[in-house]
């Protein structure tokens, strides 16, 4: 399907985008920093991930929101803090120097013949960067085997093309239109990322609506491994097993299946969340000053509220409590900046939405009652291998133990585990706050949360294992990187075997919206944009939006002869046009015919075969009149018929080769 290869390049493009911006940061900027991808998607997403939420906001509360804008604007950001406001004067001449200097420099090197290698090699010894390639080579295995294991999901799916993925879809091709809560006052930042998601990647917005659930797994699985590396003692098997059981394990986890490739407000939020939690539990791991620590950390929970109220407050606020108990006395005064960072932040986004809420006259506590019970979260999870409530037993008594172990060895032992034991008892709060009955919790939203700490609870899990048998193999020497190849394969292979008969009982949907998307992106890519017309089911029409002219199937049926008649009867007249430009037609028009099976039939086919002999009717008719159709695209399902009503002035390149 051309849509799924859409899927596939906007998140090839997506990765390139980073490792580019890796390859610069370590070029000219940071080439210093012992840092590898991981520490610099995780530092470098909390920081600017937090800041371009905040941004797309503002933009379109201006109506100013676009691509160029974002970018050019975010472009000044990174200038100012990476030079300081104050040294900005002195920066513009430092950079004029150093901009003379290095393109001397690049002459002299010319001259030299040095190598092309030279050019592109970073300023870090060769030991160093073997190890940064093989970190890196791990992040994408890691990356692409979290990407498929969630894409092997689309024929159980059924999210695509349902009530509320049209609703969705509204909203964010919406922002093009300076709109942000264009239905009502709820956080909708994840919907602007994917709108920005979609223009950085240039895919379209129903593909990036389609795959930003997948983007997100990918994050969350990321930041896993990176968060087990940080706070255990563990830098590769414990991340890794983490990150893998993330990605593969589907039978121990209460994850939805059926709703796996529906994005999630709260992964996105614990995107951000989660380095937000290991920054806080350890300071030092972002090298900031204490005034750059108080707005980021702003930054961070002020975007956190836009995307999800709920993770803020639901699993944020109870985590820095927990946190200040038991973290480091050493690190109280960073503490006490990152509460006031949230309470300020919770100022600041009762002032957004209260005023928002007073404007389109919304109830403030019906707003924020609604903003943690998601009606978009689903609970149903057939595959557990043992029913919810035993299997969440099980992780509390193990947590328990590892709770009181760890303790043990950080007050007794002298070793470092706060962070670990930290993290777990958070856990065993989230398991026990879901099965509490409350109007203002959101069981399913809790249950969400809990799917995204089981990861972290078997990585603190494995690395505690390996602390206790360190003994064993601690002069073995191939134990990290050849072992590592060895555990992913391991993994891999007791995923698949081990969870294939509980997922064989999964029925397949019907794939009648995946055909549609196929279908659409199909056309996207070959006609100029609002050169031509759509006629289809009246759920498509969100598809319409910002792209091309929608007919809807009543208006088609009992509108379109009469136009096409007098379109070209009055072909040459342009004075009548002038006069009654209701009559003009688009240079071509699309209509979807849905074909009768004899196997299952979706409501969207059913809703289109009620057409069927008029459309089928009027296309016969438009024929006797000698117009132009051909089919463009077909399948099992339905038949796409284009009416052309200009001859080679809507499809792309018949534009860009006319004569």
């Amino acid at each position: 399907m051309i849509y799924s290869t859409t899927i596939a390049l906007g998140f090839v493009r997506l990765c390139l985008l980073v490792l580019a911006l890796f390859y610069l940061n370590r070029k000219f900027v940071n080439y210093h920093k012992p840092e590898n991808i991981f520490d610099f998607i995780a530092n470098q997403w909390f920081k600017y991930g937090s800041l371009l939420t905040i941004l797309i906001f503002i933009l379109v509360q201006l109506g100013i929101y676009n691509l160029f804008n974002v970018i050019i604007i975010f472009l000044v950001f990174i200038f100012i803090d990476y030079v300081g406001l104050r040294l900005i004067k002195k920066s513009l001449a430092f950079s004029s120097n150093k901009i003379k200097y290095k393109t001397f420099e690049l002459i002299k090197n010319v001259e030299l013949n040095k190598n092309w290698s030279f050019y592109i090699s970073t300023k870090t010894k060769s030991k160093t960067r073997n190890k940064r390639i093989w970190i890196l080579a791990l992040l994408i295995v890691l990356g692409f085997i979290t990407f498929f294991s969630r894409y092997y999901f689309t024929k159980y799916d059924l999210y695509a093309l349902s009530n509320l993925w049209m609703l969705e879809l509204e909203t964010v091709v919406g922002f093009d239109e300076q709109e942000w809560f264009s239905n009502g006052v709820t956080p909708v930042g994840e919907l602007a990322l994917i709108n920005f998601y979609g223009k950085i990647s240039s895919i379209p917005s129903e593909i990036a609506l389609e795959s930003m659930g997948i983007i997100e797994s990918v994050l969350i699985g990321i930041l896993i491994f990176w968060s087990i590396s940080k706070v255990t003692a563990s830098k590769l098997i414990a991340p890794i097993t983490a990150c893998m059981f993330f990605s593969l394990c589907y039978v121990l986890s209460p994850i939805n299946i059926s709703y796996i490739l529906q994005h999630k407000p709260m992964f996105l939020a614990l995107s951000l969340a989660i380095p937000a939690m290991v920054f806080y539990l350890n300071p030092s791991l972002l090298k900031f000053n204490k005034k750059n620590y108080f707005f980021n950390y702003i930054f961070a929970f002020t975007a956190i509220g836009l995307i999800d109220i709920f993770t803020l407050l639901i699993i944020i606020f109870p985590f820095l409590i927990i946190a200040f108990v038991f973290s480091k006395r050493e690190y109280n005064s960073y503490n006490f900046i990152v509460i006031k960072s949230f309470l300020i932040s919770i100022v600041l986004l009762t002032i957004i939405y209260g005023t928002s809420c007073y404007h389109l006259g919304n109830d403030f506590s019906v707003f924020l009652n609604s903003s943690l019970i998601a009606a978009s979260s689903y609970t149903y999870f057939p595959h557990l291998i043992l029913p919810y409530n035993a299997l969440m037993l099980y992780y509390i008594v193990i947590s328990i133990g590892l709770i009181i172990f760890l303790v043990l060895l950080t007050y007794v032992g002298k070793e470092n585990w706060h962070e670990s034991f930290t993290l777990l008892i958070l856990f065993i709060f989230l398991i026990l706050l879901s099965n509490v009955k409350n109007d203002w919790i959101d069981i399913e939203m809790v249950k969400q949360a809990v799917a995204i700490f089981i990861p972290i609870f078997i990585g603190i899990l494995t690395a505690v294992l390996l602390r206790i048998t360190y003994p064993l193999y601690k002069k073995v020497n191939f134990i990290k990187p050849y072992f590592a190849v060895i555990v992913i394969g391991v993994l891999g292979f007791v995923a698949f075997h081990f969870q294939e008969d509980e997922l064989k009982k999964l029925k397949q949907t019907d794939d009648t919206p995946r055909k549609i998307l196929d279908a659409y992106e199909n056309i996207s890519s070959e006609y100029f944009p609002f050169s031509y017309a759509v006629a289809n089911i009246y759920a498509t029409n969100s598809i319409s939006k910002n792209q091309h002219f929608f007919i809807n199937y009543e208006d088609f049926i009992n509108e379109y002869l009469y136009k096409d008649y007098l379109f070209h009867k009055n072909l040459k007249n342009k004075k009548f046009f002038l006069e009654n430009p209701e009559n003009v037609l688009p240079k071509s028009v699309l209509v979807f015919i849905y074909k009768k099976n004899d196997g299952f039939i979706s409501p969207l086919v059913d809703e289109g075969l009620q057409h069927k002999e008029k459309l089928d009717t009027i296309i016969k008719t438009l024929k006797k009149r000698g117009r132009k159709i051909r089919t463009i695209y077909t399948n099992q399902v339905f038949e796409v018929y284009e009416i052309i009503n200009k001859p080679k002035e809507s499809k792309l390149n018949d534009l860009i080769f006319k004569i």
